[in-house]
């Protein structure tokens, strides 16, 4: 039987005293690496063939990708500016997210949020007039994912 502050992994420990040592929040780290393998696989298909499938019925994907490129983005800037080594890390991208990710995704949507006056504001892709203006990014960005989503429905 477990007692009530005994390590959760059955070592017989105590709890913080762990004799694998292994993080308590392992599966962040092995979600992390999950992550980064679809996100590799998904850069080195054919953007043509990606962009077809989305536009034929599947926009969902592109609102699942919006969310999550929003929340990896809260969670990296969170964790960055909470450890000891924060602004040696300001410049650097999250080394999950493979280089030209952000610029894909820009050259696939047609629309942008922009920071303005304390708020995010959706924008088209060219010109200056507000689509819409939110509190949080991510009510901006359920902006952008419905935008995206009433596009591939016609």
């Amino acid at each position: 039987m477990k007692r009530i502050t005994e390590c959760g992994c059955g070592c017989g420990e105590m709890e913080g005293g762990c004799k694998d040592k292994e993080p308590q929040n392992y599966m962040f780290f092995q979600n992390l690496q999950t992550i980064q393998h679809a996100v590799e696989e998904l850069l080195n298909m054919d953007p043509a063939q990606i962009d077809a499938m989305l536009s034929n019925g599947h926009a969902w994907a592109v609102d699942h990708i919006t969310t999550s490129a929003d929340d990896i983005e809260e969670v990296y800037h969170f964790l960055v500016s909470n450890t000891k080594h924060g602004d040696s890390y300001n410049s650097q991208k999250p080394q999950f997210v493979p280089a030209g990710f952000q610029n894909h995704l820009k050259q696939v949507m047609g629309e942008r949020i922009e920071r303005q006056e304390g708020n995010w504001v959706v924008k088209p892709k060219k010109g200056n007039h507000v689509l819409g203006t939110h509190p949080t990014k991510k009510a901006a960005l359920k902006q952008l994912a419905a935008i995206e989503i009433s596009k591939h429905k016609k």
